[in-house]
């Protein structure tokens, strides 16, 4: 049998007894992680020139970027470290650390990131470049992006459009090839391309769209108000679909649809059987001039008489009928054979 002295035996049991007052007094405090205020939180990065025109004759080859990490409010980082800025294109564009460009090579869409990580949160911006090779590059003294005559700041939601930028001279001589920074106020009414300025509407609505461009040293920026209206056409299919009770009937898909003032409605009926469409009130349900001239059968107003697409028609617009409605208000409409309904609204979008 083994034995211990009283030494060993006083020290296990002082041994125990701190053991049991650390287990009473619970776990050792731990520090709390560091909370980041969403206000001050480091959001993005942007810099001072987005798209520029450059040339590679000096003085128009050079430029100096600044990239200023910000807040999601937009409010300036200062405690930072210094952002990287890197050419995609050495052979046309060099940087160096400050962020100063010059450009050695002529070519469009030439691309010089600026980056900047804080605490594995990363955040880039570019700088989008046409470079030319003149040596009297033009004065930029106007810059626009409204519409040209004949044309509408206005597209409709299921449609897409291109906003143009143009710049002149004084004399009024235009200067191509200009790179444009474009970006809109509401993204969820409509985005557009940073470069292209192809709009991409999202939901009727209005917005601004700003655009910005750094032309040979000269900088003008322009703000368009745009709208995004509703659709102004719409295909109305009239397929059969089995009811609860087992049979099947012809309906409007969709039965419901909301458009801008003069929208073209197309209805098809492919697969039978022949349906009319025939309006609670038709006074203001007008033909549609577009397409009447294609086929005898696409013109006409009003109601529209049973039909269905015959399968010998060589022309292939015998399942079609359509109908435009210029006047605002709302158009109920149904089958008179078959009891289906549907619904066209027509929005008097300036009260919109």
């Amino acid at each position: 049998m083994k034995h211990f002295s009283r030494r060993s035996r006083d020290l296990a049991l002082v041994a125990t007894i701190v053991l049991a007052m650390a287990a009473c007094g619970g776990d050792p405090a731990v520090t709390p992680p560091p909370q980041n205020d969403p206000e001050t939180m480091y959001w993005q990065l942007t810099l001072n020139v987005r798209a520029a025109t450059m040339s590679t004759v000096a003085p128009y080859d050079t430029l100096q970027l600044v990239a200023t990490p910000r807040t999601v409010h937009g409010a300036p980082i200062t405690d930072l470290a210094r952002p990287t800025y890197t050419s995609l294109d050495l052979d046309r564009v060099q940087v160096d650390s400050s962020g100063h460009v010059h450009v050695i090579g002529s070519g469009d869409g030439v691309l010089v990131v600026a980056s900047l990580e804080d605490h594995n949160v990363l955040h880039a911006d570019t700088l989008v470049l046409n470079i030319t090779d003149e040596a009297s590059p033009p004065t930029m003294a106007t810059f626009t992006i409204h519409p040209a005559p004949g044309d509408s700041a206005k597209v409709g939601s299921t449609s897409s459009a291109t906003v143009t930028p143009r710049a002149y001279t004084a004399g009024g001589d235009s200067i191509p090839e200009i790179s444009t920074y474009f970006t809109t106020s509401d993204v969820t009414v409509a985005t557009i391309d940073r470069s292209t300025g192809f709009l991409n509407p999202m939901q009727p609505g209005h917005l601004d769209v700003y655009a910005t461009t750094t032309t040979y040293g000269v900088t003008k920026v322009d703000t368009l108000p745009y709208t995004i209206g509703y659709p102004v056409i719409v295909l109305i299919d009239i397929p059969p679909k089995v009811q609860a009770n087992g049979q099947s009937i012809p309906v409007f898909s969709p039965d419901s649809v909301v458009l801008g003032p003069g929208a073209r409605v197309l209805f098809s009926n492919e697969l039978g059987p022949a349906t009319d469409v025939t309006f609670d009130d038709p006074t203001n349900v007008a033909q549609d001039d577009q397409y009447c001239p294609l086929a005898p059968v696409l013109c006409g107003s009003g109601n529209i008489a049973p039909f269905v697409y015959d399968p010998n028609d060589p022309t292939g617009v015998s399942g079609f009928r359509a109908r435009d409605f210029p006047v605002p208000g709302t158009y109920t409409f149904h089958s008179a054979l078959f009891g289906s309904t549907g619904i066209i609204v027509i929005v008097d979008e300036s009260t919109h």
